[in-house]
Order: C-alpha cells, then structure tokens, then sequence
C-alpha cells in the first residue's frame, strides 16, 4: 500500500529538493484545513510594571521546531495580539493592541509541556513568559482520557508460519495497546514509530527522499506514555488491522483518539502481510512477494488473509487472559463489549472475523476490499463501511458486504477522500512536503485534516453506539456535522 503511494508521489518530492532551506520558517499554506492547530499553549507574563495571561496556538512547519504562533495577552489595563514565527528557540513577531504596533523577539526554551522565555517588546522592554503548551503534528485528544501504549510481541504456538519453509516454524506477530491510563500515572513519551519502521517507509521511494530527514518520525509527538497504568473500571475493546503492505504506526491518530473516549485499542502488524513488522530484539519480517502466476498469486492471498484472520482472534485469545492474570490490565478488560475495525485488507479481515467469531460485537472498515469467497454467510452485528468517495455509489465490492449484513448496517462515504486519506500520511506529508498539494500525492481533495476528523467522528460514535450505549440516532444525525460525508443506512 505504502509503496504504491510513494511511487506516485516520488517525481513530485524531487522538486522538493530545489526550495531552499530558508523557505522551513514560513507559514503553511492556507490548503491545509483549520480543523485543528498543531498546539495550544497558556501561561503568564510580566515585566517591570504589569502582568497577565496569555494564550495562543502553534502551527509547526516540516519540523517540530520551525512554524508560527498567534496569542492573546491580557491584563488590567490591556489587551494585545501577537503573531510570529519560531525556529527552533527563537522567536520573532509583533505585537498590537491599544493602538500601538511593536515588534517581539526573544528566547524561549521547552521542555516536553512548559517554557520560560525572555522577549524584548520594542518600546516596553523585557517580558518574561512561563506557560504550559501541547503540540503535534497529529489532533488533540478528543476523549475525556489521557491515554497509554504499550507493545507487545505474540507467539501462536498452536499455528504454523505457513510463509515460511522451516515447519518448525510458528506464527508470530507484534501487537500495540492503546488504552485510558490512570491521570496520575507518569512516563515517557510514546514514539511515533521505530527507526527501522520509518527508513522502511522512506526507502519504498525509487527516488531519495532527501528533504526528509530519517528522523522526521521523531517530530510526530503522538500523544501516548509508555507502559503506564490502565485507568480504572472496565473499558471496551477493539482489535485493529492495518491495511495490505501498511503498518499500525500510520493510523495513530485514529487509534489514540479511540482510546481517549475509554476504549482499549489492540493493534497488530501482520508479518508478511504488513509491510514491515519489527519485533522487541530488533529483527525485521518484510512483506512477501506475492507469486506471478495468477492462480498461484490467488492462493497466496487466500492464505494472507486467513493468516491475519488468525492473527486477530489470537489476540482476542491472548486477552482474554491478560485481562485474567496480567497486573497492569488485569480486571479492566470488558470483553462482552468487543469490536474490531480494520482498512483495506484489514477490512476484509474485519468482516470475516464478526461473521465467524460471535465475541466480536460490532464491525467498522475504513475502505475495506473484501474477499467475497470468505463471506459464506451473513454477518449479524452492526456493521459500518467507510468507504471512499468513488466507492460510495455502486461499488460490488461494497455492495455485497451490505447485502449480507442482517444487522445495523451504515455505508458512510466522504467527498474528496481516497484510499491512502484513512491514514495519517496525508497529515504528516502537509508538514514534511507542504508546498505539494495532497491531492498530487494521492490523498484526494479533501484538507488531511479534515478527513482524520471526520474519520474519527464516525469511528467513535459508531463504537459508544454499539458498545456503550449511545442512541443510534447520535450516529444517524452526524452527517449534519459534517456536509462532505454521505451516507445510506439500514436499520435491523
């Protein structure tokens, strides 16, 4: 999946490689959609004979570093708005307000959620700032939790690996959690993604993608701690699979944000079927290359798919009993509340897994193709496919999943979207490429921001309607939030 994107995308970075560096510390192009800033942040301020609060938003440019700032400053007596731009510590911009124009510049260091500055304000001298700030490249949070994440490698003893030649081999795989963690748990930051996930997905390019630098994942900030303690009381659970040659990495922001809103999110990267799976010990399992014969190639993919048909009733298995003797998830696991989503490929699996295992109670496809030949029944639970906007009207492959579905089925379409938009690449690609417009790079028309919101609306209110409870008609009535979406349903 990932290759096939850069491929197309690949001539146009070349141009990237002509705009001088200089060019990192303007504002970003008004293309990208206002759904959301990169950051916030809130403090105070004072010099020698006034103080008040401040606060404002961040929008990061190709690095985490570089981008501009808008704010409010307040006291007593005034008020007044600034705007600028920062590279690195730096900080340039011009303040207004009481009929007065000055100029800013300054020194603000940050640590991982606060900063102190020093600024001198053109006219009024020295302004110290302190404050809290947030800020990613993927949206904020819209859940009530703070969330955790925590990878785990399985082993399937009971199932060969059928990729390989060796037959004492059996089925291994990597699995993340994502779940609502204790608000006072402390630990560090969860990375975007390894270094070797992230060169993999930069060497899928036949061109160097040179103005990328190979630690660019380290600009994400995605919005997880490392291996703290689950929040108390029972949450629901969802099993994630990423789509063909694609890996969990690349759906964060549609994950973490499940998580937020109390679910546990239980996502695998498939060996051979993902892209790249890498495990704790460092080795790496590549995609296989599919055969060339036709009917060989069919049997191939046959085998993929009941493969991670395996792999995500497997992790149903494992916990279940985690959820039984583990000390940080133990209890906390609702397994009478269980759904499961999927893209693409991931899909497929999706709908194979709620018609074969009744302990998956809801299904969602981003995009999903499915393999009809594996749909040999009718699925019963309430299913949702998100499709993209050419497979809204009269797609077989879509239509035949609808046709047997005896539950609550909705087919929800968006305007402008594509395949690859079910996943952060759009958003990064506007921060690390943004004077390339989306649409060239395979992510259709529709701002990447504005189609990760709107994905994720629809996950999470699908999953609080059929695993907590909400009203359907919540889930009916969200096309009016959103007038790009489509959507044709049918109630059991």
């Amino acid at each position: 999946m990932i290759k096939k994107l850069l491929a197309v995308s690949a001539a146009l970075l070349l141009i990237m490689t002509l705009i001088p560096f200089s060019v990192e510390a303007t504002p970003k192009s008004n293309a990208v959609s206002p759904d959301w800033p990169d950051g916030t942040f809130h403090g105070t301020w004072h010099n020698r004979t006034a103080s008040g609060s401040l606060q404002g938003t961040i929008d990061q440019g190709r690095r985490d570093t570089l981008g501009t700032f808008t704010a409010d400053w307040t006291n007593n007596a005034t008020t007044g708005h600034v705007t600028g731009f920062f590279c690195g510590s730096l900080f340039l911009g011009r303040w207004e307000g009481a009929n007065q124009s000055s100029l800013l510049v300054g020194h603000v260091a940050t640590n991982a959620t606060g900063f102190t500055g020093l600024l001198i304000l053109q006219g009024h001298g020295l302004v110290r700032i302190t404050g809290q700030y947030q800020a990613s490249f993927l949206p904020a949070l819209t859940g009530p939790y703070h969330i955790g994440v925590q990878s785990i490698p399985l082993v399937d003893p009971n199932r060969p690996e059928y990729f390989t030649a060796d037959p004492t081999d059996v089925r291994e795989f990597m699995v993340q959690l994502w779940y609502p963690r204790d608000p006072n748990a402390s630990g560090p930051q969860d990375p975007y993604m390894d270094p070797l996930t992230f060169l993999w997905l930069k060497n899928q390019s036949p061109v160097p993608l040179i103005t990328i630098p190979d630690t660019a994942y380290r600009f994400v900030h995605p919005h997880g701690q490392l291996n703290s303690q689950v929040a108390a009381g029972l949450h629901p659970v969802l099993v994630f699979s990423p789509g063909y040659d694609g890996v969990y990495q690349i759906y964060t922001s549609l994950i973490e944000d499940l998580a937020s809103h109390g679910f546990v999110v239980a996502a695998i990267n498939h060996p051979y079927v993902s892209g790249i799976t890498v495990f704790p010990d460092g080795h790496t399992v590549d995609i296989a290359t599919p055969p060339t014969d036709p009917v060989e190639r069919a049997a191939f993919m046959n085998m993929s798919l009941r493969t991670i048909i395996g792999d995500a009733k497997f992790t149903l298995d494992f916990l279940t009993t985690l959820n039984a003797t583990n000390s940080t998830f133990g209890g906390t696991l609702d397994l009478g509340r269980v759904g499961m989503l999927g893209h693409s490929f991931g899909g497929a699996n999706t709908a194979v897994c709620c018609l074969e295992d009744a302990r998956f109670k809801a299904g969602l496809t981003l995009d999903g193709y499915f393999d009809t030949g594996f749909l040999n029944g009718t699925i019963s639970q309430p299913f949702l496919l998100m499709v993209q906007e050419a497979r809204f009207a009269n797609d077989s492959n879509t239509m035949f999943v609808w046709n047997h579905t005896t539950g609550d089925v909705f087919k929800v379409g968006i305007t402008g979207s594509t395949h690859y938009a079910f996943t952060d690449v759009g958003t990064l690609l506007s921060h690390l490429v943004p004077l390339i417009p989306p649409r060239l790079l395979g992510f259709g028309t529709i701002a990447p921001k504005r189609m990760v919101n709107v994905t994720r609306a629809y996950e999470v209110t699908f999953f609080e309607v059929y695993l907590d409870g909400r009203p359907v008609q919540d889930l009916i009535d969200l096309s009016a939030t959103f007038p790009e979406v489509m959507v044709d349903y049918r109630l059991a």
